[in-house]
C-alpha cells in the first residue's frame, strides 16, 4: 500500500527550507563580530576599527588621531640640534702647557747670560717699595690687604703660571711690572710669526718661610738664608710652552734670551741662571 503523494512533497519542502536557514545562519555568523570585541581590518594601508553593537563609531580620521596620540606618548622626546655656522677657529689659546708637547727650557744650559750675584738680589729685594719679609700666609694676606703685594693672574699676555707647589701667586708691584714688561716683549716678538702663541712659564713667585724650608728639604740648591722670593721680589722663568708641535724651540728660545740680555743691559733686571730656571729680580 503506497502513502499519498501530498505527504511526501511536504517533507521535501521542509528539508529544503531548513537547509537554507542553516546556511543563512552560518553566513551571518561569519559577518557579525563577536559581541564586546573590536576587529581591525586593513584597507589599502589604512586601519579602520569596526565596533561592536552599542559602541560609538570611530571614523578613519579620528582613528589616525588616536593612533598618533598613542605613539607620541610612547616615543621619547628628541631635541633637534641647533644648526650653527661653522667657524674657523685660530690656534687654541687655552691653559698651557699642552699635553704631549714638550716645552723649551730656560736655564743656564740653554741660554748664555751674565750672572748677577745673589747678594745683589737680596739687597734689592729688601729695598723695593712696600717690601717686607713674608714669614707666613697670614703676613702674606696682610700684605695683600695693604696693597704691598698684588695677585698675579694665572694667564696673561705672553706668560702663564704653572706648578706653584712652593709659592703663592703674589708679587710686589715693582716685580709685577717687570714680569709683565718681559712677557709683553716676548709676545711682541712672537706676534705675526710661525711661533705666535708661545708663552713663558712662571714656576715660582712669593714664598713664605715654611714654603722655602720645604723646598730646601727636597732641593739642595735652594737658598738657605732669607730668599728674595720671601720678599715678593723675585720670580722664576723655567720654560717656554709651545702652542703646537709645528712651533720649534729655536725661535722662542732665541727671542727670550735676547729679551733677558736687553733688560739686563738696560738695568731693569738681575738674573741668576740656574740649572732648571732663570731667577729674576727687579734691579
Amino acid at each position: 500500500m503506497h502513502k499519498p503523494k501530498s505527504t511526501r512533497l511536504r517533507w521535501d519542502r521542509i528539508g529544503a527550507v531548513a537547509g537554507v536557514l542553516v546556511l543563512a545562519s552560518l553566513g551571518i555568523a561569519a559577518v557579525v563580530p563577536e559581541s564586546g570585541t573590536n576587529e581591525e581590518v586593513e584597507t589599502e594601508g589604512r586601519v579602520s576599527v569596526m565596533k561592536a553593537p552599542g559602541e560609538a563609531e570611530v571614523t578613519p580620521v579620528e582613528n589616525r588621531k588616536v593612533e598618533s596620540a598613542a605613539v607620541a606618548s610612547v616615543r621619547p622626546e628628541v631635541s633637534v640640534p641647533e644648526v650653527r655656522e661653522s667657524v674657523v677657529k685660530p690656534t687654541p689659546s687655552g691653559p698651557l702647557p699642552r699635553k704631549g708637547i714638550a716645552p723649551c727650557s730656560c736655564s743656564k744650559y740653554t741660554m748664555k747670560l751674565a750672572r748677577n750675584p745673589y747678594t745683589q738680589h737680596q739687597k734689592r729685594a729688601r729695598t723695593l717699595p712696600g717690601s717686607f719679609y713674608v714669614k707666613s700666609k697670614a703676613s702674606l694676606a696682610a700684605g695683600a690687604e695693604r696693597g704691598d703685594l698684588e695677585r698675579i693672574p694665572e694667564v696673561g699676555r705672553g706668560y702663564h703660571l704653572y706648578g706653584l707647589s712652593h709659592s703663592e701667586p703674589f708679587l710686589l708691584p715693582a716685580a709685577r711690572e717687570v714680569l709683565e714688561d718681559m712677557a709683553n716683549r716676548f709676545a711682541d716678538a712672537m706676534e705675526g710669526t710661525a711661533d705666535e702663541g708661545a708663552s713663558i712659564r712662571i714656576t715660582s713667585l712669593t714664598r713664605t718661610q715654611s714654603q722655602q724650608d720645604r723646598l730646601r728639604r727636597r732641593n739642595a740648591n735652594a737658598f738657605k738664608g732669607k730668599s728674595s722670593h720671601s720678599y715678593g721680589a723675585s720670580f722664576d722663568v723655567a720654560f717656554i710652552d709651545r702652542p703646537n708641535e709645528s712651533v720649534t724651540c729655536g725661535g722662542p728660545t732665541w727671542a727670550m734670551q735676547t729679551i733677558f740680555k736687553d733688560m739686563q743691559n738696560e738695568g731693569k733686571i738681575l738674573i741668576v741662571p740656574e740649572g732648571i730656571c732663570m731667577h729674576i729680580t727687579p734691579r
